[in-house]
């Protein structure tokens, strides 16, 4: 196997030097959430959920039935902690629910 010298880098670490640069990290983390919503949080929920919005670090969820809002509020720390998990990093710091 080759040795790289020391100013060489791999081409995943040039992509992702880049995605920070041109600050298109969140949104591509945004996209991830929204197209796995449901392995996030699961087939009940997702399939009550109207929207998935993200601005900043704040999570969105519009849903319509009342009942459900209030049953997400107490799951708010625990969808954050999936979310983030999944991601792999600290993305989202607050869960919105409306």
């Amino acid at each position: 196997m080759k040795k790289r010298k020391a100013n060489q880098e791999t081409l995943g670490e040039v992509i992702d030097r880049l995605l920070n640069v041109y600050k298109l990290r969140s949104g591509l983390n945004e996209q991830e959430i929204i197209n796995n919503w449901e392995k996030i949080v699961g087939p009940v929920i997702a399939s009550r959920t109207d929207q998935v919005k993200i601005r900043g670090k704040v999570l969105y969820i519009k849903v319509g039935s009342a009942a459900m809002r209030h049953e997400l509020h107490f799951q708010k720390s625990g969808i954050k902690d999936n979310v983030n998990e999944f991601i792999g990093v600290d993305f989202i710091t607050e869960v919105e629910i409306r």
